[in-house]
């Protein structure tokens, strides 16, 4: 084990039942009220950990982004259902961009120095099993095994015990998990690669055709990286953006998108839909897109997906919801809807070569690097104003925040430059 500590935000204490309805008791309140502050989270100081194993990296995070998964974790609105396939305390930050430090004696192709994006996921390879069915066919999200191996429970780093994320000075890595970065993309584009890599992953499962109409519904980071790759790979369909502050709608139009305050009217306007009055309720609609991403995942974002979808149309869930309770699913049926989840990401094997979706995500932002997506990180921090960028992460239209980066080993500032 290498000499020293290493300072990381972690979430302090362990996954119980209590705790879990201590958080979902307070949820965001608390740190709203104390601009940030939350007694469960700090800036701690650990024993920096050994390599796991001869193909194990070490890594130094330049940028480490805020997650709305993240942030769900640390406010209490994420699911119970998980909880088995999960470890704490942990600390965060799965969105990372690094350099290597070290490497173990069986890594090939990467070298101090290099610059990586990490795949946080923690499938049968890492865990040091024979890959399960899913893994197989290279869709390691679907891992039939993240409770097993020689590794805590954890669907990826940052949910782990055992492997701290990218809040941190260091962590380590299986060689697997890292993809190289090319020599000409900024650091705050690469680490948008991350969550750019989960919408090209939901885009490329449900693409729509040239001349059909897609709606995403909610403008932020989610939201305008499936706007990006719709973009890329979808040039010839109509994209319309719900968003609800300034900030995410001048970003949607700087993404080609047309942008709506409201999804129903959006659908009126755009899509053609008429609008009917039911008894009770909003409007009902005849007509409407033919793609939905739902990038909120919230008892309104969903109904609304519902409603502004044309018959058979298809609604691909990227946002991450939890409990919904009191959604109306008539409409799912009535319409003959195709609604999908989509999680991660994994080999695209209707793309030539079956790259990784980190791969081809960065090859296609480097065909384009007109794209502004590195310009999403609009705010940065070091780790000990850890309480503002929670602050920041909870009050985004005030702050007009899109992404919220840690900057490990600085102090950070809190908006960064446009670029």
């Amino acid at each position: 084990m290498p000499p020293g500590t290493v300072r990381g935000v972690r979430q302090r204490f362990a996954a119980s039942a209590l705790n879990y309805r201590v958080l979902r008791l307070l949820g965001s309140r608390l740190p709203r009220v104390t601009r940030g502050w939350m007694p469960w989270v700090g800036l701690d100081r650990y024993a920096a950990i050994g390599l796991p194993g001869p193909g194990w990296v070490r890594l130094r995070p330049i940028l480490a982004g805020v997650c709305g998964t993240d942030i769900a974790l640390l406010t209490g609105r994420t699911s119970a259902v998980l909880s088995p396939f999960s470890s704490f305390p942990a600390v965060l930050g799965h969105e990372v961009v690094g350099l290597v430090d070290e490497v173990g004696d069986e890594v090939a192709g990467f070298a101090p120095g290099d610059r990586v994006v990490l795949d946080p996921v923690l499938a049968c390879v890492v865990r040091g099993l024979s890959p399960c069915r899913w893994c197989a066919d290279g869709h390691p999200g679907l891992c039939l095994r993240t409770a097993e191996g020689s590794l805590a429970p954890s669907p990826m780093i940052g949910f782990s015990r055992d492997l701290p994320g990218g809040w941190s000075d260091e962590l380590v890595a299986h060689v697997t998990q890292l993809h190289a970065v090319p020599a000409g993309m900024s650091d705050e584009t690469a680490v948008m690669v991350e969550p750019f890599s989960v919408a090209l992953h939901a885009v490329l499962a449900t693409p729509p055709a040239a001349g059909e109409r897609a709606v995403v519904i909610g403008g932020g980071t989610m939201g305008l990286c499936v706007t990006a790759a719709l973009r890329l790979v979808a040039p010839d369909v109509e994209v319309t953006v719900v968003a609800r502050y300034p900030a995410q709608r001048t970003m949607a139009e700087r993404f080609g998108a047309g942008v709506a305050s409201d999804p129903l009217q959006a659908a009126v306007a755009r899509a053609g839909a008429q609008r009917h009055r039911p008894l009770v309720g909003d409007d009902v609609l005849i007509g409407g897109f033919e793609q939905i991403y739902d990038c909120v995942g919230t008892a309104r974002s969903l109904d609304a997906s519902l409603r502004v979808a044309a018959p058979r149309g298809r609604v691909a869930i990227v946002g991450g919801p939890a409990v919904i309770r009191d959604l109306d699913w008539t409409l799912a049926w009535t319409r003959e809807l195709r609604i999908e989840g989509s999680y991660v990401y994994g080999t695209e094997h209707g793309m030539p070569g079956a790259p990784h979706t980190m791969d081809a995500a960065m090859r296609l932002l480097a065909d384009h690097p007109e794209l502004p997506l590195g310009e999403l990180v609009t705010h940065r921090f070091g780790l000990e104003d850890w309480r503002g960028a929670m602050a920041t992460a909870l009050d985004r239209g005030r702050a007009g925040a899109l992404k919220i980066a840690f900057v490990p080993g600085t102090a950070g500032d809190r908006r960064a430059a446009r670029r």
